[in-house]
């Protein structure tokens, strides 16, 4: 009987071309299922870049699905009760994504990759808060996939085309420039003061009744006890602008090396 559902799984996915509703119910399932965890971008697991359509436990689609539903033994990675349709359908929606970004013709001259690695990990001091493969902190987003197609959170109908290469180095640039004007929720930093003055700040990853759990600035995680705050409050973004701390050309080679990160 096991057998016998792989089989038809595989089926499912190999043979079934999913409709645009399908997709975007996939799509649907993944951000209201998964996005907790991967975040809505499918990036926010070290090392994992569900939206590049590449997987280090899964060579093919069936293979993507059967970990959706059984889960990974021994690791966070959970089991979720979808039957095999909606399996495929939350694989369908991370293909398109993957698929759907495409060379562009205004995509803009950018500068050397090895240059702008050399910048982040130098003179941007990027790896003091971010993290590339195992090098560098994990108290901001890990930027291991930074330049892999970020789709939208939240959409109606069938999702929408993954951003264009061109669009991409928009985002980044607009994050290097002004990295307070949007900040994914996910990546907001608290602040928390304890009723004896011990000062808490780091990611907010839950939020409930009764507790607070952050991922500290010294790579903690530190779940509080409500009735032990003070205050609570969000700060504006730790990541410094660098508008006038990076010349054009360096610019244009982080932004390269950035891209490349997929």
């Amino acid at each position: 009987m096991f057998l016998t559902a792989i089989f038809t799984l595989a089926l499912l996915l190999r043979q079934h071309t999913f409709t645009p509703d399908e997709t975007a119910e996939g799509g649907r399932l993944f951000q209201s299922n998964c996005a907790s965890c991967h975040g809505s971008a499918g990036d926010q697991v070290p090392g994992v870049a569900l939206m590049s359509g590449k997987f280090r436990r899964a060579s093919t689609d069936d293979e993507v699905a059967r970990i959706i539903r059984n889960g990974i033994p021994g690791t966070a990675m959970q089991s979720f009760n979808f039957t095999e349709q909606q399996a495929a359908m939350v694989v369908a929606y991370l293909r398109s994504v993957a698929g759907t970004t495409t060379a562009s013709s205004d995509m803009p001259a950018l500068g050397d990759t090895s240059r702008g690695k050399a910048i982040l990990e130098g003179k941007g001091q990027c790896l003091s808060c971010h993290r590339v493969g195992e090098n560098g902190s994990r108290v901001g987003p890990d930027l291991t996939s930074i330049g892999a197609p970020r789709p939208a959170a939240v959409f109606f109908g069938p999702p929408p085309p993954a951003p264009t290469p061109a669009a991409i180095v928009q985002q980044l640039l607009h994050s290097l420039l002004d990295p307070d004007s949007e900040v994914a929720p996910a990546n907001r930093t608290y602040r928390t003061v304890l009723k004896d003055g011990t000062t808490i700040t780091g990611r907010l990853l839950n939020l409930d009744t009764f507790t607070i759990q952050l991922f500290d600035s010294k790579e903690r995680l530190m779940t509080l006890q409500r009735s032990d705050v003070r205050d609570f409050a969000l700060l504006k973004s730790p990541m410094p602008s660098y508008r006038d701390k990076l010349t054009p050309q360096e610019l244009s080679d982080l932004l390269a090396y950035l891209v490349s990160l997929k």
